[in-house]
């Protein structure tokens, strides 16, 4: 039930952030007050009435922004932490080693480091490979010595377009060859369970890889407790706190 609530939440939040006139704000606000009362009981229906009271509309909607984004925040945390205290009998302190979670990566440099810095904020180490030292080592064997971590998250970004060779104007977006490579490298080396994609923009996924994990890298930030709870279900250890950040 808090899934479905955190999904509508968010879906709600893209609504109020494509408001541009007072006529959106008020068609968007009524169904968010509705859905309020209905899923929380009348319980924020005090804080919604005076945030709507605001001076301008442009104000009451940046006020209804931060209060969706407040419960998003609060039942996120509230489904992890279900989540840690259902495998908590099981868990095994990690030494450093367990910490790393290895970033395959496209060309979208935004997208990159807004994963690596979201992992480091819930006590986890990214891997980024170009970040490591060469020593004077080849591409390849550089990558067998950092791919020796716990889980990877592999980044499927809308860099290259394709198509069947019969249909040229059927091309899609699709994630470089080499992410698929290292995508398929991992699910090996690790299995399907320590393995996440982050597919952003529909990227096309390879037929082949359909049984693994993907979560869209929306931008409303729900991937993020999508990918904690996978995280932890991997028997990383999550500092909650991180997911508020």
């Amino acid at each position: 039930m808090t899934e479905t609530i955190i999904t509508l939440l968010s879906n709600y939040l893209v609504e109020l952030k494509k408001v541009r006139t007072g006529s959106d704000f008020t068609d968007v606000s009524t169904k968010l007050e509705a859905f309020l009362k209905t899923a929380f009981d009348f319980k924020y229906s005090d804080v919604f009435n005076r945030i709507n009271r605001f001076t301008t509309w442009e104000l009451s909607l940046a006020g209804l922004i931060g209060l969706v984004e407040g419960l998003i925040a609060k039942h996120s945390l509230a489904v992890v932490s279900d989540d840690i205290k259902n495998i908590k009998q099981n868990f095994t302190p990690m030494n450093e080693e367990d910490k790393k979670v290895f970033i395959v990566h496209g060309r979208d440099r935004e997208a990159k480091e807004t994963l690596a810095r979201f992992l480091e904020k819930i006590g986890l180490e990214a891997v980024i490979l170009h970040e490591q030292p060469n020593s004077g080592r080849t591409i390849i064997e550089k990558f067998e010595i950092y791919s020796d971590v716990s889980f990877a998250i592999v980044l499927l970004t809308p860099d290259d377009v394709g198509s069947l060779l019969e249909e040229p104007n059927s091309s899609k977006h699709r994630a470089r060859q080499n992410v698929i490579l290292e995508l398929g490298y991992f699910v090996g080396k690790l299995g399907r369970m320590n393995v996440c994609a982050l597919n952003k923009a529909n990227v096309e996924i390879p037929s082949d890889l359909h049984g693994i994990l993907y979560i869209d890298f929306d931008e409303s930030g729900a991937w993020k407790t999508k990918l904690a709870q996978e995280l932890i279900q991997a028997k990383l250890e999550v500092k909650l706190d991180g997911l508020l950040k």
